[in-house]
This record gives structure tokens, C-alpha cells and sequence, in this order.
């Protein structure tokens, strides 16, 4: 946690000092949140479950439109 020392030098520095702070911290934000994206970017493995729907089941398009009078 950030002392209140800390915060009150903050507040009191000049305003150039307090955005090269805020420049500082978005940087480091940024660092953290690309290593912690990079970890979970990886696909998690799936396992596909077949079922029967009781019909066949038409998976052309245009029959399908043509049906439907589209």
C-alpha cells in the first residue's frame, strides 16, 4: 500500500512531476496486464459431444432459405 508520505509528495510536485508519476504507472500497468494476456491467450482443450437431434437435419443453405421462402 502507498504511504500517506507518498501521496501528499505526490499532490505537492509540480504538475510536470505528477504526469511523469501517472507515465511511470501506466507503463507498469501496461507491462502487467501484457505478461497476464499472454498467459491466457493459449486455447484451453474442449471435448465435442455428439447428440441426435431424432431427424436428419439439412445443413444446405439454400434449401433451407428456399423453405423458409427467403
Amino acid at each position: 500500500m502507498i504511504s500517506r508520505k507518498t501521496i501528499n509528495q505526490i499532490q505537492n510536485a509540480p504538475i510536470p512531476d505528477r504526469i511523469q508519476v501517472i507515465k511511470i504507472l501506466l507503463e507498469s500497468l501496461q507491462h502487467d496486464m501484457n505478461h497476464s494476456t499472454s498467459r491466457e491467450r493459449y486455447p484451453k482443450p474442449f471435448r465435442v459431444r455428439t447428440f441426435n437431434l431424432g431427424a436428419d437435419v439439412s445443413l444446405d443453405r439454400d434449401d433451407m432459405y428456399a423453405q423458409r421462402g427467403i
